[in-house]
């Protein structure tokens, strides 16, 4: 019996341990503050200004179109993946070098999201899109800009079949920094 109350009173005081940590964890690393933005606003990011400038969302057949020869990836089979079962996303960004430091912009933390779904951007894709890009990190000199394409890729392999049937009506986010502020442009969804 003594063995028993010993137990719990043990694993009383260690579970309050366990939240008295998650406690003191959670006041001094708080959750981000999230600001979002819409279409054709900006966000200032270091010396840099990034515009949203245009979405578009489609099924894979705009792949075709855009990078001829380019697959997201084989089925089962070998054959490629059906572009029904597809959706490519198309975030246009102008960036704009508006600070007079030697800064850096990388474009490798920027990603997307939407509910508990994320992903970062297709690297290959990414170039096939913009051949002006050497490098993921921008170094531009003041007064310089350019215009790039994020692409979002996604297949139904990623959701249960319920969310695959509604996921054009999903909004889905271009996150350009998670901590400890998350800022994010609303991309919207929807074919069209």
């Amino acid at each position: 019996m003594m063995r028993k109350i010993m137990s719990i009173m043990l694993l009383t005081i260690a579970l309050a341990g366990i939240g008295c940590r998650l406690y003191w964890l959670n006041a001094r690393y708080p959750g981000p503050e999230e600001q979002t933005y819409g279409l054709g606003e900006s966000v200032r990011l270091g010396s840099y200004t990034v515009t949203f400038s245009g979405w578009s969302w489609s099924d894979g057949e705009i792949l075709h179109e855009l990078c001829p020869g380019f697959r997201l990836l084989p089925d089962e089979n070998g054959q490629e993946y059906p572009i029904s079962r597809e959706r490519i996303g198309l975030a246009a960004l102008t960036i704009e070098k508006t600070g007079t430091d030697d800064g850096t912009l990388d474009l490798t933390s920027m990603a997307f999201e939407s509910g508990a779904w994320g992903n970062q951007f297709d690297m290959e894709l990414m170039y096939l899109l913009n051949p002006q890009l050497g490098t993921l990190r921008l170094q531009m000199e003041e007064g310089e800009s350019m215009e790039i394409l994020l692409p979002m890729t996604m297949t139904d392999q990623q959701f249960t079949r319920e969310q695959w049937k509604r996921i054009d009506d999903r909004t889905f986010y271009v996150v350009l920094e998670h901590y400890p502020q998350k800022t994010r442009f609303s991309c919207g969804g929807g074919i069209g």
